[in-house]
């Protein structure tokens, strides 16, 4: 069983698909990790060598800021956002949606956790 940042991997997953369950990760940077460390696409997670694992978990913990840590620089920026008054931070304040989305007629579940 592979196990990244504290995070168990399915062990009968494609190995590209597998690595998605690390928040931070997608299957594009899955296929990119897949491609640089010459790890086939189709390759499942219990085939992976113990070397493989090594360098996968070596890989990722040098070159991406993943699960807790890039969650904890989410929120630091959203509290910069609403430190420093922008309209970002105005919005994530006041509960709607941040990204220029319509309200009027969409956006209830965003709007929805201001009762």
């Amino acid at each position: 069983m592979l196990i990244i940042f504290g995070k168990k991997i399915s062990s009968n997953k494609k190995i590209r698909y597998a690595l998605k369950e690390v928040f931070g990760i997608g299957i594009s940077t899955a296929n990119n990790i897949c491609n640089i460390l010459s790890i086939s696409h189709n390759t499942k997670t219990f085939d992976l060598t113990e070397q493989q694992k090594i360098d996968i978990s070596s890989y990722l913990k040098e070159h991406f800021l993943l699960d807790a840590m890039l969650k904890t620089q989410i929120q630091t920026n959203i509290q910069r956002y609403i430190a420093i008054n922008s309209v970002r931070g105005f919005r994530h304040r006041s509960k709607l949606p941040v990204r220029g989305q319509r309200t009027h007629s969409n956006g209830r579940t965003r709007k929805r956790s201001i009762n």
